[in-house]
């Protein structure tokens, strides 16, 4: 690409706008080259919302973006996001029954046999869940415990890390459930908390932390990230919301809003459980109760609800149309390098105007 010779005696703001123009070039190029270098790391839209609930699609929320996508008692995905390729667990010489996505079965089989090997076996307790799975999971809790408690722990359902196919709870191998007590002091929970990260998976909902996961503390709960933004979510000392929601989280949640009136905000659906189908909650160490198996009939099919917000299509990318955070379906990298080469353009324009008229003042 060739550039005009600028003459030595060239009005100094012809030459101004010269440089303009070849440093709005260059930056678009930068912006180009880093978009095609892999997913963006972005600001998030604001500070981390504070804990509240509501309905508003995540994004991104692509499947290809499985390690970055979002999901909390604020944001959630679609009632027809599936996961296409979930997998047994057992394809990773785990016990256990449940599926996952195959993209975390290789490091989900490594860190089986490094437990293992240190003396410390583990085992899946739950995996993933469809939306309707988790309404009945939700309702479960709902009717037990009420409204309030249930939210704290156990996610509506589009909100759960279990929908995404990247989640496990997990127990010890030959152990009983990991809700009894609390798991995290277990042999296998102690090893998980210092090692799960160097596998690709991390610790949802850490003790203390419940002001910025939303959540109880669920010792037993870690989602799969890969390893290594399991690495840098570990290095950062944030929780993995936070990281998430700092560097990637484009969905732009509005301040001070309140829930929305959708299905999942307040369950509608008449209960399908017993409260007794629900698994008894033990108080966790902050002195909330934390369980989150599923009552022993959650495979059964819930019946629909009614969401406020249009969902995606069944097929393809699960988020058609413009996700929240971009413009006319456009992401945000790209919405740069368009302004930037539109900010050429008019610097080039001004140029040729002002050739066309000469200096102008003395």
């Amino acid at each position: 690409m060739s550039f005009p010779r600028v003459s030595s005696r060239a009005p100094a703001r012809h030459v101004r706008l010269l440089s303009l123009l070849l440093a709005a070039a260059v930056a678009a190029g930068g912006l180009v080259a880093a978009a095609l270098a892999g997913p963006a790391t972005v600001l998030g839209m604001g500070p981390l919302p504070a804990c509240r609930y509501d309905d508003i699609l995540t994004a991104p929320r692509a499947y290809a973006d499985w390690s970055i996508t979002l999901v909390d008692t604020i944001l959630r995905v679609p009632r027809d996001y599936i996961p296409p390729d979930l997998t047994p667990v057992s394809s990773a010489g785990i016990g256990g029954s449940g599926s996952i996505r195959a993209v975390a079965v290789d490091d989900l089989h490594a860190m089986t046999v490094a437990a293992a090997a240190a003396g410390n076996p583990i085992a899946v307790q739950s995996a993933y869940r469809s939306y309707e799975m988790q309404e009945t999971v939700f309702q479960g809790y709902v009717d037990k415990y009420g409204l309030k408690q249930a939210r704290l722990i156990s996610a509506r359902p589009g909100h759960s890390e279990h929908q995404l196919g990247l989640a496990i709870d997990f127990k010890s191998a030959g152990g009983g459930s990991p809700f009894v007590g609390d798991w995290g002091l277990s042999p296998a929970g102690i090893w998980m908390r210092a090692h799960a990260w160097e596998y690709g998976f991390a610790l949802s909902y850490p003790k203390g932390m419940k002001a910025k996961t939303c959540y109880a503390y669920e010792s037993w709960h870690y989602r799969y990230l890969g390893r290594d933004l399991a690495a840098a979510v570990h290095a950062s000392g944030l929780t993995t919301r936070e990281y998430l929601w700092k560097h990637f989280t484009t969905a732009i949640v509005p301040t001070g809003a309140t829930a929305s009136p959708g299905a999942s905000a307040t369950p509608t659906r008449a209960p399908s459980l017993e409260p007794s189908a629900a698994p008894s909650a033990v108080p966790s160490p902050d002195g909330s109760a934390s369980a989150s198996e599923p009552p022993a009939s959650s495979e059964a099919s819930a019946t629909p609800a009614t969401s406020a917000t249009p969902e995606a299509s069944p097929t393809g990318t699960p988020s058609p149309g413009s996700p929240a955070g971009t413009v006319a379906g456009l992401e945000p990298a790209v919405l740069a390098v368009l302004a930037l080469g539109g900010a050429a353009a008019v610097v080039a324009l001004a140029i040729g105007s002002r050739r066309r008229r000469g200096p102008s003042g003395p």
